[in-house]
């Protein structure tokens, strides 16, 4: 009989398990009563074979299939993908790597490895290439594993060493997949994880130079460009080079966290590729090929939001990650995650929604007093920075008007406050708008940023004194940058933005301390 059966319909062979020895046929429930199935099987009885059709589940049709009832057409096609897979682990498994990321981006496929705990590139293929071989891995050799494939979740599964060559020396391969940026385009990730049964060195005769490291983005970082100062920038670096920790960048809805972060990490994919990327982000804002980005989706509410960013960051810390990107610290779930997997080895980049940064403790704190507790996170090695920032419009140069000029555009109270800061002959405020400007008044926006690295010093003062305490023993340090509002106020009085702008995204305009200083509390 093999043989003699007519082709399957197209798309239809993943719903069919096929007995030859005993003309049985199973489907599910949906493709029995399709027509295009009942045509194929009228069509075989026409021919003299008559199959006898056998109702199942789609799991349970998984199981027929990985135990050998497949379309007579498929079932060379899938024993050389199995061989491929095989030799793909046992490619690694010579390297003595730990882990084996494959990264489906849509329209290609990289399958990476981790060796001497650094990412390596072990092959380039394509979309349907990878996509052959990731589910090779969880439906053939995988015998245990969450249920049959579904691109849509992300599964769980193991691979017995029994099912690899015995000189690998592996015990097991733990699985963990799902979908990932760019879902529109079929983009989902596969990674390994290699057990042995016991320490071994690289095979003799690999050469680790073979592998190439992972390709660096192109460009070079921004954010000098988008306002952050030398100085800022500098601190950045230090936060960017710790080996784990969290870093926290603060400010509403529309101040460039997003994009700070992204360039964060992207100089750190150019400076260290070797490194591996995660995010868990709602919803996904900068591809970036270098890391594997998880969508946060289908969320009804606050609540769903946070368990569903909780579950990402489970399924992240089993992909064994270097550096943890996490959209924002949206409740107490997430928030604990974060700080674990700081306290655990990762390198965590974040956002939080408060308008100072020195109020991220008592944010953290009203999600839940207990687990997060000030106690238990101010540690300047869990909570390694903060970053604040803010986007102020930039005034348009040809139709800006001078203050003198047009008096009644700032309150009075605004006027006096800016006098104690320093000569005010230079402020403008914004204009009607003209060519050059789009008749806007303004060309572009420009960040007010405040990089606060923590030190033990600051976390006693927020443990034993409070924030406020804090926030101003820290700004009388001379490597303390100025506040965003002296930031901003600065940037006023050079005529660059309008001082309304300030009070709308940094804060109210203050009078100047009388010791002349920048801090304000």
């Amino acid at each position: 009989m093999v043989g003699d059966l007519l082709p399957v319909p197209n798309g239809m062979a993943e719903k069919l398990a096929i007995n030859h020895a005993e003309k049985s046929v199973y489907v599910d429930s949906n493709t029995y009563s399709a027509p295009l199935f009942r045509t194929w099987l009228d069509r075989n009885k026409s021919n003299g074979i008559s199959l006898n059709v056998v109702k199942k589940e789609m799991d349970e049709i998984a199981t027929m299939r990985n135990n050998g009832m497949r379309v007579t057409s498929d079932i060379d096609s899938d024993m050389v993908v199995r061989g491929q897979a095989i030799d793909m682990i046992s490619q690694a498994a010579r390297y003595n790597a730990s882990d084996i990321h494959m990264m489906m981006r849509g329209t290609y496929t990289e399958i990476q490895t981790v060796v001497k705990g650094k990412l390596r590139v072990l092959a380039r293929k394509s979309q349907a290439e990878g996509e052959a071989l990731a589910r090779a891995i969880y439906q053939g050799l995988a015998k245990t594993r969450d249920a049959s494939w579904n691109p849509l979740d992300f599964q769980n599964a193991q691979i017995s060493g029994d099912a690899l060559p015995v000189e690998l020396g592996l015990t097991s391969l733990r699985i963990i997949r799902g979908p990932c940026y760019p879902q529109a385009s079929d983009g989902s990730f596969m990674t390994l994880r290699l057990q042995y049964s016991s320490t071994l060195a690289i095979k003799p005769g690999v050469n680790l130079r073979a592998l190439e490291l992972p390709r660096k983005p192109a460009g070079e970082l921004q954010l000098q460009r988008m306002g952050f100062s030398e100085k800022q920038i500098a601190k950045l670096k230090v936060l960017m080079d710790a080996p784990n920790g969290i870093v926290i960048i603060t400010g509403p809805t529309g101040c460039g966290k997003t994009t700070t972060l992204f360039e964060v990490l992207q100089d750190l994919a150019r400076s260290k590729p070797h490194r591996r990327q995660v995010t868990a982000e709602d919803p996904v804002e900068y591809p970036m090929e270098w890391a594997v980005q998880m969508a946060v989706t289908d969320t009804k509410n606050d609540t769903e939001t946070g368990d569903a960013f909780g579950e990402r960051i489970r399924t992240a810390l089993r992909m064994a990650p270097h550096i943890i990107l996490l959209g924002e610290l949206r409740g107490p779930t997430v928030a604990v995650a974060a700080l674990e997997a700081a306290v655990t080895g990762h390198q965590v980049w974040t956002t939080l929604h408060v308008t100072d940064p020195f109020l991220f403790v008592e944010r953290l704190e009203l999600m839940d007093t207990v687990k997060l507790n000030r106690r238990v996170f101010c540690d300047h090695k869990i909570v390694r920075g903060v970053i604040a920032q803010r986007l102020l419009p930039t005034l348009c140069p040809h139709c800006s008007i001078a203050l003198r000029d047009r008096p009644e555009a700032l309150p009075q109270r605004m006027v006096s406050a800016l006098k104690t800061w320093e000569d005010i002959s230079a402020v403008r405020v914004k204009g009607n708008g003209c060519e050059h400007c789009d008749e806007d008044g303004t060309v572009g926006r420009s960040a007010v940023v405040e990089v606060v690295v923590s030190d033990a010093t600051l976390m006693r003062d927020f443990i034993e004194h409070g924030s406020e305490t804090a926030r101003r023993n820290y700004r009388t340090r001379e490597d303390a940058d100025p506040s965003m509002l002296a930031s901003a106020i600065e940037q006023a009085l050079a005529g660059l933005v309008d001082p309304i702008e300030i009070e709308e995204c940094v804060d109210l305009i203050e009078a100047k301390d009388v010791k002349g200083s920048h801090v304000f509390d």
